[in-house]
């Protein structure tokens, strides 16, 4: 059933080939979605990727940690050891945390069951990680390259050694002009924002202040603020689900 407060369309600026439930989801609320990608994902195939390929598969660590599909598909890259030299394997007994469902369904497709699904972000999977074990542990950690720090220091605190390699690298991408002007004229109702990336390219522009902001969480908020953009609303959980409430809440509250 339709509860969408407004004819103006949605902008989802998500890279490609995300951002699909959420788009779905304010569909189902009435809402006309425009998604276009401001910013494209780049996986990295270096050599430091390929030796952390290598070790892991050779039992060189104890946990593999992935906060996004997107590092799941630069490891899947590897799965062909003929052409590649390296090859995408987890060897039995070591653990994969993953962030989020999306991340974990992409890790079923490469035939893999992680073995800890954080509920949508680093931090969350920081708390629910364990301790390292007496003696200590190793940790895989393929990563964007504009990753923050979070898994790193909050898994070192619990004293596991970390290993980040860059998985993948964002890039803005190029935005077309009439969108530029739409986004100046307030054509859309909103602005959803899942990256303080994303939060920084949009507040490079001029943004019609009628036009609601609405962010995935903390980070992003703080970034989209940086740019001096006003955040109408936040996700209580970095969730698609989350998401579309919050863009439902921030569209309702304008209404006079």
């Amino acid at each position: 059933m339709s509860i969408a407060v407004t004819d103006k369309p949605i902008l989802v600026p998500r890279p490609a080939g995300r951002g699909g439930e959420l788009i779905e989801r304010l569909q189902q609320m009435g809402y006309s979605v425009d998604h276009s990608p401001f910013v494209e994902l780049k996986l990295e195939h270096d050599a430091d990727m390929r030796e952390a390929v290598r070790q892991l598969a050779d039992g060189g660590f104890d946990r593999l940690v992935l906060t996004s599909r997107t590092a799941v598909e630069a490891l899947a890259w590897f799965e062909d050891a003929d052409e590649h030299g390296a090859c995408f394997a987890v060897p039995d007994g070591v653990e994969v945390w993953v962030v989020g469902d999306g991340t974990a369904q992409e890790l079923r497709e490469h035939g893999i069951e992680p073995d800890l699904v954080a509920d949508g972000s680093a931090a969350a999977l920081v708390e629910q990680a364990p301790p390292a074990p007496e003696g200590g542990g190793t940790v895989l950690f393929p990563a964007s390259a504009a990753a923050a720090p979070t898994v790193e220091r909050g898994l070192a605190e619990k004293g596991w050694s970390i290993e980040r390699v860059t998985a993948y690298r964002p890039r803005s991408a190029a935005i077309d002009p009439q969108m530029v002007l739409d986004l100046r004229l307030g054509t859309y109702a909103a602005v959803v924002l899942t990256s303080s990336m994303l939060a920084t390219l949009v507040g490079s522009l001029a943004i019609n202040v009628a036009t609601r902001i609405v962010t995935i969480g903390e980070p992003t908020s703080e970034a989209a603020r940086a740019r001096n953009l006003v955040v109408h609303a936040q996700a209580e959980q970095p969730t698609d689900r989350a998401l579309a409430r919050a863009v439902h809440l921030a569209l309702t509250e304008n209404l006079s």
